[in-house]
This record gives structure tokens, C-alpha cells and sequence, in this order.
């Protein structure tokens, strides 16, 4: 029973799969071209006119644009300082908006020091800063690949 079982799954795995062109030169420039798309927090990267997404990157989620990428050193290059900033820029954008929220509620406390909550706004608003700065050039990396990369496509 477990040996029917498990060949029925498999074949439902290898029938569910579709084969995938790896290497962009076999298609033409508007099927393979990307573009980058941002709704409600997440980033997708889009291939051609079919509109197929190749890769939705979310906010806490690593993904490997280099390796959608590929092709082109250039664009390569700059993915890599995407997926050296991004993360990072998030993890630290959201640590400073938790410190500004502890701040702000350490400023109701009756008889509390008032160093400490200054000292949080002033760490959260640092932390959401650098943070912020550390996403705007991801995302200008991001930007700079896909241009890369649509810019050594084959027309």
C-alpha cells in the first residue's frame, strides 16, 4: 500500500511540472524581458508580456535575484548589493520602529526617567534612518539589475 502510495505521488509530482527555457537567448526580448512590480509591501519580479513572476521578494523573505539574473555580470553585480542591503534594511528599519513604540510608551510612565524614553526615540529614529537608507539602495540596485540585465537580452 505504501509503495503505490508513494509512486502516486510521484507521478502526480511529474505530472503537476512543466518544463522551463533556463537560458534567456532562446526567446525572444518581449518574452524574457523583466520588470519589477511593488503592490502592498511585496516586490515581484515579472518576466514578459506573458507576465509569469519569476520571483516575489516579501519583507523578511531572502531570495537569489543573481541567479534570475544570470547572464549579465552587470546585473549580477548589482543583485548581489540588492541581497546585501535588503535584508539587512529591513530587519533594522523594523528594530527602530519597535524601539520608537517602546519610546513612545516609555513617555506614559509616571516617574519614569525621562533620559530613557529620549534616548529610545532618539536610537528608534537612527535605527528607522539607516535602516531606510540601507532599502533605498537595494532597491536602486534592484532597479539597476533588471535594466542590466534587460539591456544585454538579445533583440
Amino acid at each position: 500500500m505504501s509503495r503505490l502510495l508513494l509512486k502516486l505521488c510521484a507521478g502526480i509530482c511529474l505530472l503537476s511540472t512543466r518544463p522551463v527555457l533556463m537560458t534567456a537567448q532562446e526567446r525572444t526580448y518581449d518574452e524574457n524581458a523583466l520588470r519589477v512590480e511593488q503592490h502592498r509591501g511585496t516586490i515581484s519580479i515579472v518576466r514578459g508580456v506573458s507576465e509569469t513572476v519569476v520571483v516575489k521578494v516579501g519583507a523578511f523573505r531572502a531570495v537569489d535575484v543573481a541567479g534570475i539574473v544570470r547572464p549579465s555580470p552587470n546585473a549580477i553585480a548589482e543583485a548581489k548589493r540588492f541581497e546585501h542591503d535588503y535584508r539587512p534594511g529591513t530587519w533594522i528599519a523594523s528594530l527602530g520602529v519597535a524601539t520608537l513604540g517602546v519610546a513612545i510608551g516609555s513617555y506614559r510612565i509616571a516617574g519614569l526617567n525621562q533620559a530613557l524614553p529620549t534616548g529610545l526615540t532618539i536610537a528608534g529614529v537612527s535605527l528607522i534612518t539607516y535602516g531606510g537608507w540601507r532599502l533605498g539602495n537595494a532597491y536602486r540596485a534592484l532597479s539597476k539589475s533588471v535594466w542590466w540585465y534587460n539591456r544585454d537580452l538579445k533583440r
